[in-house]
């Protein structure tokens, strides 16, 4: 996707919060935002990171997917909050309407103010930039909705990372069998290319898949009831404008 103006107007607004979010609160070490679709939005670290806002983006979208879907599954719930605690850092994913919001913590420094008040500060947070966001045009250019506003007839809308984790997927096919099987395609095609690989078309009678990389980190997949060489070609031309 091209970044427009008024993208990277926002970006500067929503990481100028980020800054004095991590100002104000001594036990945050850095926040990332992206969209459901691993999109990167903003993002604001104490130090810098071997990680890119890509990687981080791709990861964290990842993540709370996976954990919204497992809570969904086992406890017909919606995701509140996904902690996870390590030896020196808890990482603190929160997911909303329009947005995945992660927060890196100093477990010491959290613990001794209380892991509740963070999880509910941040909640609230989150849900006010989840409102900035919802009244830009961001939500309309981010990835998975332009595709399917480009594509309606898509049977299968997937964006995945290059390891085979869902991002974010609408499909009947299981998430986790999609997303594997999509990730071996994509990774053995690379291998048979020597790399470089744009897209890969799998036809049919009357349908067809269409695999596409997104960026360093993603990978798109959409099955379409189409297996015309110049309506599948008409479809990867709104791809490839979508993701410019």
């Amino acid at each position: 996707m091209s970044s427009e103006p008024n993208f990277k107007d926002l970006e500067t607004d929503i990481t100028d919060l980020l800054e004095k979010e991590i100002k104000e609160q001594a036990g945050i070490l850095g926040m990332t935002i992206s969209s459901h679709g691993g999109t990167h939005l903003a993002s604001k670290f104490k130090k810098d990171i071997s990680m890119t806002k890509t990687e981080i983006s791709a990861a964290s979208s990842s993540l709370v997917f996976l954990a919204s879907k497992m809570l969904q599954d086992s406890l017909n719930q919606k995701i509140s909050y996904n902690l996870i605690t390590g030896t020196k850092r808890i990482i603190l994913s929160i997911l909303t309407d329009n947005i995945a919001m992660i927060s890196y913590l100093n477990r010491e420094l959290a613990e001794l103010e209380g892991l509740d008040y963070y999880i509910n500060h941040l909640k609230k947070f989150s849900m006010k930039l989840s409102a900035i966001i919802a009244t830009s045009d961001l939500i309309k250019e981010e990835v998975f909705v332009a595709i399917k506003r480009a594509i309606p007839n898509a049977l299968v809308v997937a964006i995945i990372t290059k390891d085979g984790l869902p991002i974010k997927i609408q499909a009947t096919m299981a998430e986790p069998i999609l997303s594997a099987i999509t990730s071996a395609i994509y990774n053995l095609s690379s291998v048979l290319l020597e790399g470089g690989l744009e897209f890969s078309i799998i036809g049919g009678e009357n349908g067809s898949i269409i695999i596409h990389e997104l960026d360093k980190n993603r990978i798109l997949a959409i099955a379409v009831p189409e297996a015309d060489e110049k309506k599948l070609g008409s479809y990867i031309a709104k791809i490839k404008t979508i993701i410019a």
